[in-house]
């Protein structure tokens, strides 16, 4: 039997049917289904790019002349908490002068857009509401504890947190103790709280639980603490029922700056019923608990007089720490001086100036029994 004969680069066999080509190295006819898919590929896209890519996109670089007018034109999605003032005034005070004034509504309750065209439209109530679910998840999108977050924001462990207060049931939602819009019920505004350097804790730079109890070694770097100032309060904390809490737990701490902020001097009941008010979530036997603080001082109270008292009032030195000398029984609060009345000119000639002041006879300071020149 003959061999096959096959031609380079493609021929005709020497014993298959007359004009049947077999595929050589330079035959390229098998190829074609290849580009021709490629080919479609590059076509297809091209055909897509040109009708996704917006209108006036490479003409100015990656900048299009269009996005500013096309951006004013399209509806505002948050409103800002100004606009959800003019229905929700009530929350909205609460909101002006507590912890969380700097936190824009929108940033709990969610963009308010539709929202608002949905009341403003006197749509039904349905539609447009907003986020209003009670979860840890809200609140602990800020303020879980993370090493990652500075010290003097306000954050907590979960699981500790409950076991200080005495909560016992795991996945009690934040909300039930803490009103967002006024999370720890200040007396006075955020705004006006006292200017206070700024307080240095342990755990600041180091991360074992147990460093705050510690003295602090020598040669080590200069802190502020409470102590630097406060060293009787702080000692007589040691011995109170409170000992377990740091000063910054009743006294909080808002820093504005790496040096100083401004420190809460907070007596409202309601933010010592944060702790000590019932609740079925919590463990009677982790904290002093009442029913309700107007019924508590209704039962403890002996005159009228007791009827107006706050928490503080009573348990101040027995509960927390001895009072400050200025906030002692029978201590002197420093009077400003009294405003000159405005000088008017008399028939005896131009009203007295500084350089020449009247004679006047100056009266002696009334006698305080409870003061010790």
């Amino acid at each position: 039997m003959a061999p096959k004969r096959v031609e380079k680069g493609g021929g005709l066999s020497s014993d298959g049917p007359p004009g049947r080509r077999v595929p050589g190295i330079r035959d390229f006819a098998y190829s074609r289904r290849l580009f021709s898919l490629v080919g479609a590929a590059v076509i297809l896209g091209l055909v897509v790019r040109a009708l996704l890519v917006p209108e006036g996109f490479g003409s100015d670089g990656h900048h299009r002349p269009q996005a500013p007018a096309e951006e004013a034109a399209r509806a505002p999605i948050h409103q800002g908490k100004a606009t959800c003032a003019e229905c929700h005034a009530e929350q909205f005070a609460a909101h002006e002068r507590d912890a969380h004034v700097a936190v824009p509504c929108e940033d709990c309750h969610g963009a308010a857009g539709e929202h608002v065209a949905a009341r403003t439209a006197k749509r039904p109530p349905e539609e447009g509401r907003l986020f209003r679910k009670l979860a840890q998840a809200n609140c602990l999108a800020c303020h879980r504890q993370l090493i990652a977050r500075p010290k003097l924001f306000p954050t907590i462990d979960v699981a500790a947190h409950f076991t200080k207060v005495g909560v016992k049931v795991p996945d009690t939602p934040c909300q039930s103790c803490h009103d967002p819009h006024q999370p720890l019920f200040l007396e006075r505004p955020v705004s006006q709280a006292r200017i206070h350097p700024l307080i240095h804790l342990c755990s600041d730079c180091h991360h074992d639980p147990t460093v705050e109890e510690r003295e602090l070694p020598a040669g080590h770097v200069v802190t502020f603490r409470c102590g630097d100032c406060h060293k009787e309060l702080v000692a007589d904390v040691g011995s109170k029922g409170h000992k377990d809490l740091a000063c910054r737990t009743c006294h909080v701490f808002h820093a504005d700056s790496p040096f100083s902020g401004r420190i809460h001097k907070n007596a409202n009941p309601r933010f010592c019923l944060l702790c000590h008010l019932e609740h079925p979530f919590k463990d009677e036997d982790a904290v002093p608990l009442i029913a309700s603080f107007e019924a508590h001082r209704e039962e403890m109270a002996d005159d009228d007089a007791d009827l107006k008292k706050r928490c503080v009032d009573c348990h101040m030195e027995s509960a927390i720490h001895a009072l400050r000398p200025s906030s002692a029984p029978g201590a002197v609060t420093p009077t400003p001086p009294p405003t000159a009345p405005p000088t008017v000119p008399t028939e005896d000639g131009p009203p007295p100036t500084e350089e020449s002041p009247p004679p006047t006879e100056e009266s002696p300071p009334p006698s305080d029994p409870g003061v010790t020149p």
